[in-house]
């Protein structure tokens, strides 16, 4: 392993991959009979082992009243104390052996990281199956974490790109949906211990759980820990009150433009123009990737790039990017320049989108667009830990086995008809949500 992460390396430096002729090291995959699974990739290099324990929930399925639930949660689970340790003591006894401990409630899937070096790597496995197994949930860090989200809250509306971006979310896919809210000091108001206690009962089951764990460690000993500590748990179907099941719904492509400006104190205004996007597992999802890369994907190489940043000296910042989920995903465009050039800076954004959706992509671009997607592909994998977390999470969302080693042969086969079908099928330069923040 020490080897193919040493040849890893040099590829690295050399920035010229032929990613279709390399392939990432395989992570060893096993699965308890009560569907918890472990994907584990020894590497000796070091002596560091870091892992991620990924559950599959999240942010989606926060209660409507209750949004900003599983943040909390998440936050209270690591810093909260166990039944057998208050929080001093597990603070104490992590910062002494150096252990780094977090969690993080995403979009779709909660994780969490811990990392060590491997002579405490055996205690700290034993930690992590007490706080999987009995967290405390101690009400004075509940009221910390509580108020350390408000000063969060508070310290975004001074950050003019999250607020833009939350607006652009919102205007989007409306202010209910679960991919459009915000948590309010209102909601984290309306949260208690026992709604995170029957959040924590029905989702932190075994079958939602991956472990994923790479680094200098005995395959041999997870697996005999995880099979004591989490083999004779059972998955059982609960239905709290307070905590709603959650079904992705099919989101409707927006028929009319929306507008909205956010006045702020400001030297530069911060835009975000988008729409929706592919669905999760759309067979297209590569050309429309090689087309938002053509787009914005680089800010010296692409169309935006070079037209607004580079020749016109029109933006500090701008670039297009895009994500996907089950339901519908979302494309934008980010931009940040002055007051005065921001109506003829959305332009050429818009003179850009209407290129695209008539169908303007040349040979050359899609040449330069596969060969930049190529390169970064190795990026994907230029440690242990990435390797194994790249197919843990993919795993988790429902992504073919095979996806990660069949991506650059996806991307090679795309032709200039596809890109060019594509861009006139998605992109909507008469359909924008477009929010200004600035004076």
């Amino acid at each position: 392993m020490k080897k193919v992460f040493l040849i890893l390396g040099l590829l690295l430096l050399s920035f010229q991959v032929e990613a279709g002729n390399w392939q990432p090291p395989k992570v060893s995959v096993y699965r308890l009979s009560n569907g918890f699974q472990l994907y584990l990739l020894e590497d000796h290099t070091l002596p560091i082992v870091e892992a991620q324990l990924l559950v599959k929930t999240g942010d989606v399925v926060d209660p409507p009243k209750l949004v900003g639930l599983s943040d909390i949660m998440a936050s209270l689970l690591v810093t909260g104390g166990t039944e057998t340790s208050i929080p001093s003591e597990v603070d104490a006894w992590l910062d002494q052996r150096a252990i780094h401990l977090s969690a993080e409630s995403g979009r779709e899937i909660t994780t969490l990281k811990i990392s060590a070096l491997s002579k405490v790597w055996q205690e700290s496995l034993s930690f992590l199956g007490e706080v999987m197994l009995h967290p405390a949930w101690d009400p004075s860090r509940f009221a910390l974490a509580i108020n350390r989200y408000k000063e969060g809250l508070r310290r975004d509306e001074d950050e003019p790109e999250t607020i833009a971006m939350r607006a652009l979310k919102k205007a989007i896919y409306g202010p209910e949906s679960p991919l459009g809210r915000v948590p309010t000091s209102a909601s984290l108001n309306k949260i208690t211990i026992k709604d995170i206690q029957q959040m924590f009962k029905k989702y932190f089951q075994p079958d939602r759980m991956i472990l994923a764990v790479a680094g200098d460690f005995s395959s041999t000993h997870v697996k005999a820990w995880a099979e004591k500590t989490f083999g004779p748990l059972k998955s059982i179907p609960v239905e709290p009150v307070s905590v709603e099941n959650f079904v992705w719904k099919e989101i409707p492509f927006q028929n009319k433009p929306i507008q909205k400006k956010i006045k702020k104190k400001l030297t530069q205004t911060f835009i975000e123009t988008g729409h929706l996007a592919l669905k999760r597992f759309d067979k297209e999802e590569y050309a429309y990737g090689l087309l938002q890369y053509i787009l914005g994907g680089d800010p010296f190489t692409s169309r935006l790039g070079v037209d607004i940043r580079s020749d016109r000296g029109l933006a500090y910042s701008v670039y297009s990017d895009w994500d996907t989920n089950p339901s519908r995903g979302l494309f934008h465009i980010h931009v940040e320049t002055k007051k005065e050039t921001q109506d003829l800076v959305q332009d050429r954004i818009k003179a850009h989108l209407v290129g695209l959706a008539e169908g303007n992509v040349t040979p050359e671009e899609l040449k330069k667009a596969k060969d930049a997607l190529l390169n970064r592909y190795i990026f994907w994998f230029d440690s242990p830990f990435k390797v194994v977390m790249q197919k843990a999470r993919l795993d988790m969302l429902g992504f073919p086995a095979d996806y990660l080693e069949k991506y650059p042969d996806k991307v090679k086969k795309v032709t200039l008809e596809e890109v060019n079908a594509i861009a006139k099928e998605w992109i909507q330069p008469n359909n924008l949500a477009i929010i200004w923040v600035g004076p």
